[in-house]
């Protein structure tokens, strides 16, 4: 998933100076985003923190993925033990222990919250190039936190995009996303995400923990974050198979 998996960040990092921002398009501004946060293979370890009117519970998982284009995740906190998710492509099965059941998700059902979650499997399948589903504009620079950011209203070219419309503000200085609102068609705010941390990891600034926030729900937020990250290991094509799913 992009995340997209974005805001309180570490110490202690460097604050780009309050000169005006390089003259870069919006299209080099995603370049430079989707090559910071791009990946071949991912393995990590996931925790959510899904808060509904007071009240927060406490999902763990572990997860590998290919690209966007294939994930494996298995949940391991007691109440969800052995329930599993796999995404090829734009499919996605969820495998159910106690029943021994699989699911395919498709229409509607992709806008749900996983797991009652803000986050929807349909934000899960999103691909992570933009460019290929919004056409992009830059916006006045603006600030989070301490951050200077390039800012990138996205709009839907076709109609599988997820949301209407985007707005992005980007890290000036490590082309990371800080912050994301996301629009309907009908111009209403849907959920909004923030980064609350940001990793080196290599030669590269990814973010290791992110907060969404439904707009169509009181009082709710969801708050994903990924430990032990690894980039570019091994997988095989067993790993994202039918048969792991139901094993």
């Amino acid at each position: 998933m992009r995340a997209a998996l974005i805001c309180a960040l570490a110490a202690g990092l460097a604050v780009i100076s309050a000169r005006a921002l390089p003259a870069q398009s919006a299209e080099e501004i995603l370049a430079r985003v989707d090559a910071n946060e791009s990946y071949t293979t991912i393995r990590y370890h996931g925790r959510m923190e899904i808060t509904i009117g007071g009240e927060t519970r406490y999902k763990t998982m572990d997860a590998v993925g290919q690209g966007s284009e294939r994930a494996f995740v298995e949940f391991t906190n007691p109440e969800d033990r052995g329930t599993r998710y796999l995404k090829r492509d734009k499919n996605m099965w969820i495998y159910f222990p106690k029943e021994q059941d699989t699911v395919k998700l498709s229409g509607h059902l992709l806008k749900e919250g996983m797991m009652g979650s803000d986050v929807s499997y349909e934000d899960a399948l999103e691909s992570s190039d933009y460019t290929q589903k919004y056409s992009a504009a830059r916006k006045p620079d603006d600030t989070v936190g301490d951050r200077k950011c390039f800012v990138v209203e996205l709009t839907a070219k076709v109609p599988t995009a997820a949301y209407d419309r985007r707005v992005l503000w980007i890290d000036a200085e490590r082309f990371v996303q800080l912050k994301e609102e996301m629009y309907a068609k009908s111009g209403r705010l849907l959920k909004t995400s923030a980064t609350l941390a940001v990793d080196r990891i290599g030669d590269r600034w990814f973010p290791s923990s992110v907060e969404f926030v439904s707009k169509l729900r009181n009082n709710t937020k969801t708050v994903f974050t990924m430990s032990g990250v690894e980039l570019n290991v091994p997988v095989t094509e067993q790993m994202f198979s039918m048969s792991a799913l139901t094993r």
